[in-house]
């Protein structure tokens, strides 16, 4: 594969309100930003943005309550897929806008793995009998195989129809993952999770990626490494000691890119902090992209936010501080990058 690296990306996530109008807001102000690959502005949460839709044509998934889901027997894998007015919207802006997609070198979508789906769908009991509870104080759908090889067809479809939709990027979602990989696997096996990632990123031809937050363990990187996923995705700014888990060679021997969160996503309110307050200065981010550069060489990298940024709404009170706060993170990241090329 020749490699052509160091663009600039965003996890997805912003802290505004599910709305069109922000949903144009946030789409543009990436782009104005400079960042090389945009992704769509994604205003509600991973899990629920297709899980209630699924609720609503797979008889037995049920949401009992708002982002609460439970499933009580085996189901048939949708017909069509779901979600994709995500992916429609930055396709359908980008056409009526050609000025906006001159300014691009690509777009992506996020979408949320099997595995972390499944994490987040409660068993009614006559699925859980007989199963011992691991991690979890409740049973939960990724205690079962074949329920997150189903959602790995589903997810497969998805995907599928944004690669058709010819999105550049299209990078899955898996936090559970550093939870469920350690020294050793709860639930599941290597060979399992490998063959279930790869069915979920099949319908996938440019660049498939998976996101996985957190800090990385040296299995579950030589686990990635063994997929199809051509952009591992995670966070360094926040897990420094990733820095000490991948190696130049794990990229080029296997063929892959690094996405290297360069800007912290997960803050915590500063007794009479401004916005600048919590954004990382220009010449400190070109110091901490030039140690990947050195780590791992130019064109192995994008570069990145560490994670979404919508927890920020909760942070703090205002909406518009909150995502002010993102945008001027991201755009240091861009003109660090940008003096660095």
């Amino acid at each position: 594969m020749e490699k052509e690296g160091f663009f600039t990306t965003c996890v997805g996530s912003l802290p505004l309100s599910n709305t069109e109008e922000n949903m144009q807001r946030g789409f543009e102000d990436m782009i104005h930003i400079g960042i090389d690959y945009p992704c769509y502005a994604q205003l509600v949460p991973m899990n629920p943005q297709f899980l209630s839709p699924l609720s609503k044509i797979i008889e037995p998934l049920e949401e009992t309550e708002p982002e609460v889901f439970y499933l009580g027997d085996d189901f048939k894998i949708p017909d069509k897929p779901v979600a994709l007015e995500y992916g429609e919207f930055m396709v359908n802006y980008l056409n009526e806008h050609p000025d906006l997609n001159e300014q691009i070198k690509g777009t992506k979508a996020c979408l949320t793995g099997p595995f972390t789906l499944a994490s987040e769908v409660l068993l009614r009991e006559e699925l859980s009998k007989g199963i011992e509870l691991k991690i979890f104080n409740e049973h939960r759908a990724i205690m079962l195989s074949w329920i997150v090889d189903k959602f790995a067809e589903i997810m497969k479809e998805i995907g599928k129809a944004y690669n058709d939709m010819g999105i550049n990027i299209i990078s899955m979602d898996e936090p559970i993952l550093g939870l469920l990989v350690g020294r050793k696997i709860f639930f599941h096996t290597e060979d399992f999770i490998i063959k279930t990632l790869n069915k979920a990123l099949s319908g996938i031809k440019g660049l498939p990626s998976i996101h996985v937050c957190g800090r990385i363990s040296p299995y579950l990187r030589d686990i990635l490494l063994q997929t199809d996923v051509k952009i591992m995705d995670h966070e360094f700014r926040t897990s420094e000691v990733n820095f000490k888990v991948f190696e130049k060679k794990h990229l080029e021997d296997n063929e892959k890119y690094l996405a290297m969160g360069t800007v912290q996503t997960n803050l915590s309110p500063k007794k009479d902090a401004g916005i600048d307050d919590y954004v990382e200065k220009i010449d400190f981010l070109k110091n901490y992209i030039e140690k990947g550069i050195d780590l791992y060489g130019k064109d192995n990298l994008f570069i990145k936010s560490d994670c979404g940024f919508g927890a920020l709404k909760k942070t703090f009170e205002s909406e518009e501080f909150a995502y002010q706060i993102a945008v001027r993170k991201l755009k240091n990241m861009v003109l660090a990058t940008k003096q660095l090329k």
